[in-house]
């Protein structure tokens, strides 16, 4: 009910009267005036005035399901939405309700996590109430070594998300590192629950720095504050980036990977390079000539032989 009487106050620009809401919603005057308070207790300025009714007059800058399911317009993503103050880990917690039976699209969401994961077993730093925190529930019908391609699906909404909220022109270094002006401002995490030919699930995480400073966050990695000297709305930039996330998801399953694999070369800053990878086994010097069909990178090194790389840390050297 608390998400329905947001609505109504959140869809009438004036004042919404108590008589309205009461009959659209079929509660009483009293439950009403119950879910004002606690609206107004999680931070949402809310006037009353006698014979005019309430009046929305700004909401909190928090992640809350509500917000995020206004207008939001998906078929999939985000019909159940677990919010979270602050928490160890969104991944952990979506793999717990993964491993529960949780519906494809759940979404969990947190204002700060203590332990946010990052690739290769880094952390990632989540500054409370300064960035997206979010990780999502797939349930995709693929094989298993097929889930790398989700990965560069992720980068492609992502980058695609923030230009059409933000106004930044993206770009995408291999796999999923999204930039600003070759700084990081978003990580992106994928991790699954499969047998030998199955996927049972697959969580996607994503970090986005949208209002944190400089002194929050580390060296390699900006914001888009810091890029444009203003703040953004959290809501309006997780929300578009859910809504350019299932375009794609729906558009892969119809039309397989190569769209996605056209438009992320179109963001790509990797392609063309010349590039030093390195792993837990090896560093490869050479030119960054393609991606293929599961998302690796193919490097053609300096002896002139192709290679095949499938994680590790890129740098362009030109």
């Amino acid at each position: 009910m608390l998400d329905k009487i947001l609505h109504a106050l959140k869809s009438n620009e004036g004042y919404i009267s108590g008589e309205e809401i009461s009959h659209t919603l079929d509660i009483s005057r009293s439950g009403i005036w119950k879910y004002i308070q606690e609206l107004r207790n999680h931070g949402y300025d809310i006037i009353a005035v006698p014979h005019l009714g309430y009046k929305l007059v700004s909401s909190p800058d928090k992640l809350f399901p509500e917000e995020i399911k206004f207008r939001l317009g998906t078929k999939i993503l985000a019909k159940r939405i677990e919010y979270f103050d602050v928490i160890n880990s969104t991944m952990d917690e979506a793999f717990r309700l993964g491993m529960a039976g949780a519906e494809e699209g759940t979404l969990i969401c947190a204002e700060g996590q203590t332990k946010g994961r990052g690739r290769l077993g880094r952390g990632w730093t989540s500054p409370k109430g300064k960035g997206i925190y979010i990780s999502i529930l797939l349930r995709p019908k693929l094989q298993p070594l097929m889930v790398s391609q989700l990965t560069l699906l992720c980068a492609v909404a992502v980058a695609e998300a923030i230009e059409r909220a933000a106004g930044i022109n993206m770009a995408i270094k291999w796999p999923n590192d999204v930039l600003i002006n070759n700084k990081k401002v978003v990580g992106i995490l994928t991790e699954m629950n499969a047998e030998t030919d199955r996927i049972k699930f697959v969580i996607v995480g994503i970090g986005v720095n949208v209002n944190a400073t400089n002194a929050q966050l580390p060296a390699h990695a900006t914001s888009l504050r810091q890029e444009m000297q203003k703040n953004f709305s959290r809501i309006e930039i997780l929300q578009e980036i859910l809504r350019r996330f299932e375009y794609w998801y729906l558009r892969f399953q119809k039309e397989g990977f190569a769209p996605i694999l056209e438009q992320w070369k179109d963001l790509s800053v990797t392609l063309g390079r010349n590039v030093r990878i390195a792993d837990t086994k090896q560093v490869i010097d050479g030119k960054a000539i393609g991606i293929d069909e599961d998302g690796g990178l193919l490097i053609k090194s300096h002896s002139g032989a192709i290679v095949k790389k499938m994680s590790g840390d890129v740098i362009q050297i030109s």
